[in-house]
């Protein structure tokens, strides 16, 4: 019986990360392709699911249970991040509301 639920979530989890990274190769700007980032860690907790089924709360349960951790609250910080980095790239540097850009380099405004 166990058997059959670790093939079920592998085959699960496997799917969701091929199909994300489908994505990725598919989608042509930097903004569609985030998109397809995102499950990608939920298929990451799938095969962690997996792992912990098959070999119980061991050092390797433990250790792909972490990492699947991991990824999923590190996914939205890198999202953004590249996100950020995208937008920067295609605008320049687009200065913050209330960032006084002129009073901390010292600079003196032309």
């Amino acid at each position: 019986m166990s058997s059959v639920l670790v093939a079920a979530l592998l085959i699960a989890g496997v799917a969701i990360e091929l199909l994300c990274c489908l994505g990725v190769l598919v989608m042509r700007g930097p903004y569609a392709r985030l998109h397809y980032t995102a499950p990608a860690g939920v298929g990451a907790l799938l095969i962690a699911i997996a792992v912990v089924v098959r070999q119980g709360f061991s050092l390797i349960g433990n250790k792909a249970l972490l990492l699947a951790v991991f990824v999923l609250v590190t996914a939205p910080v890198l999202s953004h991040v590249t996100a950020r980095a995208a937008r920067i790239r295609e605008l320049g540097d687009v200065v913050e509301p209330g960032f006084d850009h002129f009073h901390e380099t010292g600079e003196e405004p032309r």
